[in-house]
């Protein structure tokens, strides 16, 4: 069972008046480095409770952008009763037809729901259970529930929402539950639980622009069999696609020729988290006398301290993999034997570079990518 203490820290939003506090957990594997068969306990504790909630019932799984996606692909597939799975996505996809939708306190606030094979997975499913890793007051979530009754108007959909965390008030939970919408969650914390004590943080300056890199290139592997996760797709063929992504990229890992004792890193890209992660785990299964962390690049702009008890404390800009006018992040940056980034980008040649160049600053130098697919 995990502690409040476990899950929740708390960080500054960088030049967000709207919200001006983030909750970052520290066993989630996005802003920091953490054991993967840590996150995986935390995912799996939280399926637990979608598995005593809907027995018996088909379920399709939504994720949420971009702090989610790893959150809900591993709930899907561990639930046991998930027949359908996707994410919401921050992403162009081509071809796609959306919903769109804000979250009003976030530093990006449009969001969008692909529609394309919607109509299938909910036709497959008698419920449809939106997971995220912490709920505030339902809003985002309700106004998706709002555009999906509208939409199928003829059907009388079911809903649930599943959560790490959730700090709703008692009212908010019996409103929702009364609109036939169950929460379920790992822990409950108190409504802007500990927020005022990033008032009290000293916090650094952090270069705005990217860094470039113009040294030696890194390797690049491609795996083949991609699944988007921005696209509903059945849970068993997920489960199927992941687990040869995984092998594929052990082959690039090679794990028996990596040092005991040595210090791996497994490094998502922004919405593409739950492939890298799933290959940590298995990386940390078959050698468990190595050091394996996994977390991922991200879009949000979080302030860094030196303060102990505050969780991040250096940010490194990068340009995105998946669009050279983005700027994006990485946090707790340190140095390992071997690092490998995952990602579904077609990188583009400053976002690839920034990366190396971030991860080199931080002394590391056997850097490897391995791409999946090719979504832009």
């Amino acid at each position: 069972m995990f502690r409040l203490e476990d899950l929740v820290t708390v960080a500054r939003r960088e030049n967000n008046p709207k919200r001006k506090y983030l909750y970052v957990n520290p066993l989630q594997g996005k802003h920091i480095p953490v054991s993967p068969a840590l996150a995986m306990g935390v995912f799996s504790e939280t399926a637990a409770r979608v598995r005593a909630r809907y027995p018996g019932e088909r379920l399709l799984v939504i994720g949420f952008a971009e702090t989610a996606t790893a959150i809900g692909a591993a709930l899907a597939l561990m639930a046991g009763n998930a027949s359908w799975y996707y994410a919401t996505s921050r992403e162009d996809i081509p071809g796609a037809e959306y919903l769109f939708f804000t979250e009003a306190h976030s530093h990006a606030t449009e969001q969008r729901l692909a529609v394309n094979g919607l109509d299938a997975a909910v036709a497959g499913a008698d419920r449809i259970v939106f997971a995220e890793d912490e709920v505030t007051t339902g809003n985002t979530i309700m106004n998706i529930v709002g555009l999906l009754r509208e939409r199928y108007q003829d059907q009388e959909l079911r809903f649930g929402i599943v959560s790490i965390l959730n700090s709703m008030s008692d009212t908010r939970l019996r409103e929702l539950q009364e609109q036939g919408v169950y929460c379920d969650y790992l822990l409950r914390i108190p409504f802007q639980y500990r927020i005022d004590s990033v008032d009290r943080d000293t916090y650094l300056r952090t270069a705005a622009e990217p860094l470039s890199d113009s040294g030696a290139a890194v390797p690049v592997f491609r795996t083949e069999g991609y699944w988007n996760a921005r696209l509903p797709a059945p849970v068993p063929e997920i489960r199927t696609l992941t687990e040869r992504f995984t092998e594929e990229a052990m082959g690039y890992l090679d794990p028996a020729g990596i040092p005991a004792g040595a210090r791996v890193l497994v490094l998502g890209t922004e919405e593409f988290m739950y492939p890298g992660l799933s290959l940590g785990a298995r990386l940390e299964q078959e050698r468990p006398d190595l050091q394996v962390r996994f977390h991922a690049t991200t879009r949000s702009p979080i302030e860094v301290s030196p303060d102990p008890d505050y969780p991040l404390h250096s940010r490194e800009t990068l340009v995105s993999l998946y669009d050279r006018s983005r700027r994006t992040f990485i946090y707790n940056l340190e140095r390992y034997d071997r690092v490998l980034a995952v990602t579904d980008a077609a990188p583009c040649p400053e976002g690839l570079g920034s990366l190396v160049a971030a991860l080199r600053k931080h002394r590391n130098t056997n850097i490897a990518l391995v791409k999946w697919g090719d979504f832009q």
